[in-house]
């Protein structure tokens, strides 16, 4: 692949998977970016004829390797990839030979339909600024069948959550201001996809935010951290060990 550039979002920062990911990892994850086609492209897979779509390629762990830059071995990219595919930023086929490598969403991210807001970004940090849909993706059929994380969630799904007023009572909580930007919404549904609850999120903020604000920890009462894969069930479990009897019950705010 020739030319052509990739769009990458500063709030990528922010994501578990590039915060618990190393250098290498993260050297892997932006040479995927990088590879994945931006147009459909014939391939051969699997000894037949393989359209690729966009957000897709095929490689090998060597290649990819390679690409990746110099001390990127095959064994760093396995790691890397199982991260990614536990954080649902890619799913992969392999064969003997090779390895089909899609990026999760990719036309949420790098679709050229995408335009960044104005007015309604003035004044806030750049971290916070975001892209917007063109108004004719609007219009697509497919509208309904989104998930939470565009704002307008399937109707079908049991973890529904208005994330205008989840962020409301979360700043309020823990005296923050958060934005209801993508990449907060996405850990959020990342627990709940783990199987916990909408009680279980508002028994950690709660509990996190007696503890910690007016202490030098008081900084880490955001999104990122609360959630995050690695901590989440345990600040779970310290706060049911000190409130059995006062589990946080929030389900008319998130309904």
């Amino acid at each position: 692949m020739k030319g052509g550039w990739v769009k990458l979002y500063r709030e990528l920062l922010d994501k578990p998977i590039w915060q618990l990911s190393t250098s290498n990892q993260r050297s892997v994850l932006i040479a995927i970016l990088l590879l994945a086609n931006h147009s459909e492209n014939k391939w051969e897979w699997n000894g037949k004829p393989f359209i690729v779509k966009p957000g897709q390629f095929v490689t090998s762990m060597d290649n990819l390797a390679k690409k990746s830059g110099k001390g990127i071995t095959r064994q760093v990219v396995r790691g890397a990839m199982q991260r990614f595919i536990k954080y649902d930023f890619i799913t992969i086929e392999t064969t003997k030979v090779n390895t089909l490598i899609n990026v999760v969403n990719w036309e949420s991210y790098q679709s050229e339909k995408l335009e960044t807001t104005n007015d309604s970004t003035i004044g806030q940090p750049s971290d916070n600024q975001r892209t917007t849909t063109n108004k004719n993706v609007k219009n697509d059929k497919n509208e309904k069948n989104k998930d939470i994380l565009s704002g307008k969630p399937d109707s079908t799904k049991s973890f529904q959550i208005d994330y205008a007023s989840f962020f409301k009572w979360f700043n309020e909580q823990t005296g923050r201001n958060f934005k209801n930007v993508d990449s907060n919404r996405r850990i959020i549904n990342g627990r709940l996809k783990d199987g916990y609850t909408k009680d279980d999120l508002a028994t950690v903020v709660k509990f996190m935010s007696k503890k910690w604000q007016g202490t030098e920890q008081e900084q880490y009462l955001r999104p990122s951290t609360l959630f995050r894969p690695s901590k989440f069930e345990g600040y779970l479990n310290d706060a049911k060990k000190q409130h059995k009897s006062q589990i946080i019950t929030k389900e008319d705010l998130f309904r």
